[in-house]
């Protein structure tokens, strides 16, 4: 037996030709228009300009709507951009009229997508085409007049702030230790309570919080019990007047005091609202990689489902999940014990909420029986609902109605942001890194993407990183323009630089340009120890500060006394002057000379070998004939026996 939904003639129910979940759709206000006035309140921020109805429009839109059963996100997608076409017509009455989508002409399709492109900066052509492709393909069976879509453009994703993130990363942490330590204490101050309803005094037993929040327990033993199995009396003294004993210590932020009361805010003791689910959530978002439709669709019913242990190392497992759109399998290794790693805190959500998951079970059961016998779209719309949250671990309880199991959702991403944006907000990152004032659930996997790609410099590695098939869908991922425009001003730097040094001291000085980079100039001191012939380091350079070498140049220094090691060529202190080439091809034959005593493998990566490379690149400044002539008559002392500088460093 079917059951049909009640609908007024401007209603209908949609069931997705993929097998999604029906949805209630009303098309009332493309038939009759819409002020912001009637749209909810959330929504009126995104309301751009009130519509006016135009009813064979609305029976085509509807038509197709209906006939290509399209999901219900893309139905409010579509819906959107519908009602810029009511605008659209609205604001363009110099065109020939339409009163059906069989009335477009190319004219409309060509003004429309410039009207598009003022009004909102971007093209939702594509969109609104598709529906006008479809009513001519499904009435006419042909082709629309309207042209093509424009190419997308280039994508240019913000580059991610790595240590922005790091620190987000630990202020979630600590809003979840604040939140597991609520549940703990929930759980010792339901063991010194009572329940207050079978008290001796029970007036004065209400009045004791850790009462309470035992009563809580007792209520949600097994599992979320239904508004019919507690006693209104039980409820009415958890409320009211009592409302403000035992409330939780930790409200969640973007979450006001004000509505923390009552039944539905004292659960919390025990079970997570939507803020305390968020902060879990994007601590996984931001150390998994995935995306939030691939985090929100691990299914938990079996273990089986959503990791595997590794064979060598019990501490490690390795956790997948499902991409909705492409179906395909996506992997994020995880840590066992450590506290904040993604599989710890997936399994502690999964042990929270089972109570939840049990009252959820319950009520799916006894739907399933009800449809048998009598279906519905609005019973089979809960079914889809409950089979999610079932086997979701991002399970939550919401204060407005405390007898509902609800599990995060990809439509939630708004929710999300603003509440990740509001955690940054408190903790004073916003002025440091602004690129979290403006955080969004996909900028997380951007993030790993980015920085696999920033420390190999290679698309490869980024390409696994992303766990995608091809090459091409990094571009929506990788801030390569960005990385250009850096590279460009570090190239454009160094440029300025050179050209400034060789204007002014008629060589090329490598150094001289690394400290120019680096602190962006050299003091007159410094020029003037530098023009002290008696200044001279071992190999014949200039030295700006030789009482401070880097540490990475000598790391063993001694306070207050000259650099030992003189490895001036790889140093920002050392400055090269024309000079310099003796004493630097010389070396150069030294090393050489010194590298015959050597295994091979001793010397390859000592410090040895990088003092030659070092030089070798330096003397490239100079003249080869002159470098080749030095260095000869180096090499010939050294055949006659002349002994080799002995204090070469080496470590």
């Amino acid at each position: 037996m079917i059951h049909h939904d009640q609908l007024s003639p401007f209603e209908n129910w949609i069931v997705p030709a993929d097998g999604g979940a029906p949805y209630h759709v009303d098309f009332s206000e493309f038939y009759f228009g819409r002020q912001k006035k009637d749209v909810p309140p959330r929504a009126r921020r995104f309301w751009t300009a009130d519509i006016v109805g135009m009813p064979n429009l609305a029976e085509d839109f509807r038509h197709v709507m209906v006939t290509m059963a399209i999901t219900e996100n893309r139905f409010s997608s579509y819906a959107a951009e519908w009602r810029n076409v009511h605008r659209f017509l609205q604001s363009n009455p110099d065109l020939l009229s339409v009163n059906s989508i069989s009335d477009f002409r190319d004219a409309h399709g060509v003004r429309l997508k410039q009207w598009l492109h003022e009004q909102k900066g971007a093209s939702h052509y594509s969109r609104i085409k598709w529906i006008v492709d479809q009513h001519f393909a499904l009435r006419h069976q042909r082709r629309s007049p309207w042209p093509a879509s424009d190419p997308d453009k280039e994508p240019d994703p913000p580059e991610p702030d790595l240590v922005g993130l790091q620190r987000l990363n630990l202020e979630l942490r600590n809003h979840a230790r604040d939140i597991k330590a609520m549940w703990r204490s929930g759980a010792s101050l339901a063991a010194l309570g009572i329940d207050p309803r079978y008290a001796t005094d029970s007036e004065t037993a209400w009045q004791v919080p850790e009462n309470h929040i035992r009563l809580i327990y007792n209520l949600t033993c097994e599992a979320l019990p239904t508004h019919e199995q507690i006693s209104l009396e039980g409820i009415a003294k958890l409320s009211g007047a009592r409302s403000q004993i035992a409330r939780p210590p930790y409200v969640a932020l973007g979450q006001g005091v004000a509505k923390f009361q009552g039944y539905g805010t004292k659960l919390r003791w025990r079970f997570p609202g939507f803020g305390d689910l968020a902060t879990f959530l994007w601590i996984v978002l931001s150390m998994s990689g995935w995306n939030l439709a691939a985090a929100l669709n691990i299914d938990i019913t079996d273990d089986r489902k959503w990791f595997y242990r590794a064979l060598q190392d019990e501490d490690h497992v390795l956790m997948f999940t499902n991409k909705e759109r492409s179906g395909k399998r996506v992997y994020s290794p995880s840590k066992v014990r450590a506290e904040f790693h993604p599989f710890s805190i997936v399994k502690c959500l999964i042990e929270v909420t089972l109570p939840l998951r049990r009252a959820a079970q319950s009520k799916l059961e006894e739907l399933l029986n009800q449809n048998k016998s009598s279906y519905s779209h609005s019973k089979q719309r809960e079914i889809s609902r409950l089979q999610q949250v079932v086997k979701s671990p991002w399970l939550y309880v919401s204060p407005r109605n405390p007898f509902e199991v609800f599990c995060l959702h990809p439509d939630d991403s708004t929710r999300l942001n603003k509440f990740v944006q509001n955690v940054a907000a408190k903790a004073n990152l916003i002025d440091d890194h602004p690129y979290l004032a403006t955080l969004t659930t996909s900028q997380a996997r951007d993030s790993m993407i980015n920085f696999a790609y920033r420390h190999s410099q290679r698309l490869s590695v980024a390409k696994l990183a992303a766990q995608h098939s091809n090459f091409l869908s990094l571009r929506h991922y990788l801030a390569r323009r960005k990385m250009r425009r850096a590279n460009f001003q570090t190239v454009n730097a160094v440029l300025t630089h050179t050209f400034s040094s060789i204007r002014r001291y008629g060589i090329f000085d490598e150094a001289k340009i690394k400290i120019a980079l680096r602190t962006g100039e050299i003091t007159p001191e410094q020029e003037a120890r530098l023009r002290d012939f008696r200044a001279r380091t071992r190999l014949g350079m200039g030295c700006l500060d030789p009482l401070h070498p880097p540490h990475e140049i000598d790391p063993y220094h001694r306070e207050n006394s000259v650099c030992r090691v003189q490895r001036c060529t790889g140093c920002i202190h050392g400055r090269v002057f024309p000079e310099s080439v003796q004493p630097l091809a010389a070396t150069l034959a030294d090393l050489h000379h010194l590298r015959r005593d050597y295994p091979l493998g001793s010397w390859n990566g000592s410090s040895f070998d990088e003092e030659e490379e070092s030089i070798r690149l330096t003397l490239q400044l100079f003249d080869p004939a002159v470098v080749a002539r030095h260095y000869r008559a180096r090499e010939k002392e050294l055949h006659l026996g002349k002994e080799v500088f002995d204090v070469y460093p080496h470590y």
